[in-house]
């Protein structure tokens, strides 16, 4: 099985460094800057052009906004799995405040230089909690342009859900203190994690790789 990670709006690979597995089949697939106005499929299409596989099964693990990505690369790829990590399967799932953005034009106002600013009084609630997190978080958003960070948060608020070919087997993994995506708006995940929040993947490392490598049938 060749398996790609996908982090959430605004982060990077780091976001998944303390997961321990180290495999050639494991690669990251970075976000790439979107173009004007472009359709969130459009956009899966031209990033699923990273994803290469050899004959393998094919497994997507998408943090929040990239589980939503992930199901989108689902219409141009075959992918056999797809994992969601902190993110949603439906509109359904998605908080007011994330559908209220895009027609409120608040993506307008979301810029890489007031995400760092303003880290150290949000943070906490969405599992930013000590230095070391709020730095790290950080020095991801930093290395994203205003127009990703507008164009993702204007996307993932008008995102209407896609029914992914049912071929494709979908495992959803949340934590019950995801302030994020509140579990209570989820529609029976999978597996719920205690005391996960929203960056669950990071700070419960050893516990989200091992329900990884149980769902997945990981031997690496």
């Amino acid at each position: 099985m060749k398996v790609y990670l996908i982090p959430g709006l605004g982060y990077t690979h780091r976001l998944f460094e303390k997961l321990t597995f180290k495999s050639p089949k494991i690669e990251h697939l970075d976000w790439i800057e979107p173009k004007a106005n472009e359709a969130i499929s459009d956009y899966a299409a031209r990033l699923s052009e990273g994803v290469q596989t050899q004959g393998e099964s094919l497994c997507m693990i998408g943090h929040s906004f990239g589980g939503i990505i992930a199901q989108e690369i689902a219409k141009h790829k075959k992918i056999d799995s797809i994992v969601l990590i902190s993110s949603i399967r439906s509109r359904n799932e998605l908080p007011f405040f994330f559908k209220m953005a895009n027609p409120l034009a608040l993506h307008k106002l979301f810029s890489r230089n007031l995400a760092i600013k303003t880290v150290r009084y949000w943070g906490v609630n969405h599992g930013f909690e000590t230095k070391e997190e709020q730095s790290l978080f950080r020095e991801m958003v930093a290395s994203h342009s205003d127009n990703y960070l507008q164009w993702a948060l204007k996307t993932l608020s008008s995102w209407k859900g896609i029914q992914v070919p049912k071929s494709t087997r979908i495992y959803q993994i949340h934590g019950n203190r995801d302030k994020t995506f509140p579990l209570k708006l989820l529609n029976n995940p999978d597996k719920i994690v205690e005391k996960g929040s929203h960056i669950m993947v990071y700070k419960q490392a050893p516990l989200v790789e091992e329900i990884l490598r149980s769902c997945l049938n990981l031997d690496f």
